[in-house]
């Protein structure tokens, strides 16, 4: 049998969002704690119980957060940035020949390939599945200790994110990792990539 901790952490664990508001410090930990004590317990007895796990979590998370940020900032501040505008992807579900593409990756049912609009445009139409124009490439390339650090990816993914910006397609290579953002994103997304890299 789990103890409280126990189960405290495998609910916040499971709930991303949480562990980011606790580390964060806006919670309110009696609504919380009552909230987990009925959706784990059934009932609302081990409510005080769950709010110490709660703190002593917050603690724990802070510790172990903070020493993970500094070490992916320190990564990211190695880091270099390049922008290649003008970019296409493309979904075929076979390959297609007599392509010079960016990058493409396979997976069991599609390819996605990264080309530039002036390749795409050579393609015939039936040669692929799905596209989507007007799109611009950033490659971010960091040094080895990338392959390391935990979370790196995640950071970058979710600085983005949190500014309303999706990125179209994903793709990290060793220690470089490459974003493709629509052409109306792309500015915003330089500058945030731009203030967490200095």
């Amino acid at each position: 049998m789990h103890n409280v901790s126990e189960l405290v952490w495998l609910y916040v664990k499971q709930r991303p969002f949480l562990k980011e508001v606790i580390s964060q410090g806006v919670v309110n930990y009696s609504a919380l704690s009552r909230k987990i004590s009925i959706e784990v317990f059934g009932n609302i007895k081990k409510q005080n119980a769950i709010k110490m796990a709660l703190i002593r979590l917050t603690i724990r998370i802070n510790k172990i957060e903070n020493s993970l940020e500094s070490k992916i900032l320190k990564i990211l501040r190695k880091s270099s940035m390049i922008i290649k505008n003008k970019v296409v992807v493309l979904i075929a579900n076979k390959e297609v020949e007599n392509l010079n593409p960016l990058s493409n990756v396979k997976s069991g049912r599609h390819i996605t390939y990264i080309l530039e609009q002036r390749e795409f445009e050579k393609l015939p139409k039936k040669a692929f599945w799905k596209s989507e124009e007007n799109l611009n490439l950033i490659i971010i390339e960091s040094p080895e200790e990338l392959e390391e650090v935990p979370g790196v990816i995640s950071y970058i993914l979710g600085a983005l994110a949190s500014e309303g910006i999706n990125v179209v397609e994903f793709i990290s290579c060793y220690t470089d990792t490459i974003l493709v953002v629509k052409q109306a994103d792309t500015e915003k997304a330089f500058k945030i990539l731009s203030s967490i890299m200095s």
